[in-house]
């Protein structure tokens, strides 16, 4: 492959993206947890104590949210595990 159509070098640039990963990783972990935890106390406080069932969406979609989470949280962790381990 001719050098002048390289766009990314490899060595350079793969470094320079786990940081940023490492760098954003809490914010991907934390916010999602955080958002889904107030669906569920909005579903608890508005809906589940007053009865009124129009927001039980919140409620799936907070659970939703928290388990989509954990599901790409856990290979996530475990791949910047591995990578630190590898240097």
């Amino acid at each position: 492959m001719n050098e002048n159509m390289k766009y990314l070098k490899k060595e350079k640039n793969f470094s320079k993206i786990i940081k940023t990963e490492i760098l954003f990783a809490p914010f991907l972990i934390i916010l999602p947890l955080i958002v889904g935890s107030a669906f569920i106390y909005e579903w608890f406080s508005r809906g589940f104590i007053t009865g009124d069932s129009s927001f039980d969406f919140e409620l799936i979609l907070g659970i939703v949210i928290i388990i989509g989470n954990i599901m790409f949280d856990v290979p996530f962790i475990k791949s910047l595990k591995e990578h630190s381990k590898k240097k």
